[in-house]
């Protein structure tokens, strides 16, 4: 549990501050419901039309193969270079805004595998089986929590004349005034006609994008939760085997003074000191294995969940109490003269 949990805030925190880094000019970003599936290229023309929008930068994708391999290519409109702060190893952010018709940007790791840089050129073939040489114009080290471009991004012009649907995976959108309710009306006026778009803020987008993490994550929690269970078993039946083999003993303490409450209270301490060495060990394992796991990942960075180890340290304590309640009443409900001539 811990080291999915060391995983999760890896992942979520990594991502969301990769957006933070990012997004920095954009008031809002508009994407399929679904926050995945690219949109036709007719919304951000319409959300142009909308009264008090300053800019719309569109980030388009499609199939492009080069050097042998078929991926997800980009195509990016002009005024998407004022919105976003990318981190540049060759080039700088007005390169997004100079593409033209025979431009590209690539990332670091896709240069280093292809041995590119700055001026070197790459044939790209399109789905419907056009082939067209671009020079790379920059070369970008994408955040650890990834980008919104591909491994080649080219200029939306180019990439509308080799594609019959244009389509966004990502229209970002400036406004007068920034993020109003009245801005936000407007937006949703705007996408009324199109039914699978959304207009969200930069936190919106953020919950929106970890979402789909989370519900699988969620149900990791749920299949995990069962080996509480089992362990919780586990305690109870060690517990109960030792209330046996300490029946004599339990007499003794009876018969020289000992309360049933106190031989209570006794079981249960035993049984929280049994469930905390079980879950610190567990809790200790689990994030050094997650950080491993973490260090072998690029797009990760560590995160110590602090919060959910705390809730793991009391539901520990939780679980012990709970497995102690059936073989402590058992060992103070013991007979004392029963229990002395114990075997």
């Amino acid at each position: 549990v811990t080291l999915v949990a060391v995983l999760a805030a890896g992942i979520t925190s990594t991502f969301r501050g990769a957006v933070e880094d990012l997004w920095t000019n954009a008031d809002y970003a508009v994407t399929a419901q679904n926050n995945f599936s690219p949109i036709p290229a007719s919304v951000s023309e319409s959300i142009a039309e909308v009264p008090g929008v300053d800019a719309v930068g569109d980030v388009r994708t499609g199939d492009a193969q080069a050097y042998g391999k078929q991926f997800f290519a980009t195509a990016v409109s002009p005024p998407l270079s004022t919105m976003l702060d990318m981190e540049w190893v060759e080039g700088a952010e007005d390169v997004l805004a100079e593409l033209g018709d025979d431009g590209a940007v690539v990332d670091d790791g896709y240069a280093a595998d292809h041995d590119l840089q700055r001026g070197s050129p790459i044939r790209l073939t399109f789905a419907n089986g056009d082939k067209e040489t671009y020079q790379v114009e920059g070369i970008f080290d994408p955040p650890a929590g990834g980008s919104p471009f591909g491994p080649v991004t080219i200029s939306a012009a180019e990439w509308d004349k080799h594609t019959e649907n244009p389509r966004n995976l990502f229209s970002f959108v400036r406004m007068q005034g920034g993020q109003t309710k009245g801005n936000e009306a407007r937006l949703e006026q705007a996408l009324t006609e199109f039914p699978n778009a959304k207009a969200q803020t930069r936190s919106e987008f953020i919950d929106n994008q970890i979402a789909g993490l989370s519900a699988v994550l969620n149900i990791l929690y749920v299949l995990l939760a069962l080996s509480v269970v089992v362990s919780l078993f586990g305690i109870v039946n060690t517990l109960v085997l030792t209330v046996f083999e300490r029946t004599r003993e339990i007499g003794m303490l009876r018969a020289i003074g000992m309360t049933r409450r106190q031989i209570r209270r006794m079981i249960r301490h035993e049984s929280v000191i049994t469930a905390l060495i079980g879950g610190f060990l567990g809790i200790i394992l689990g994030v050094v294995l997650g950080a491993l796991l973490v260090a072998r990942i690029d797009f990760i960075d560590f995160t110590l969940p602090v919060g959910s180890l705390l809730v793991f340290t009391i539901a520990t304590i939780a679980v012990g109490i709970i497995a102690a309640v059936w073989p402590a009443r058992r060992a103070a409900r013991l007979n004392v003269l029963e229990a002395l001539q114990y075997e």
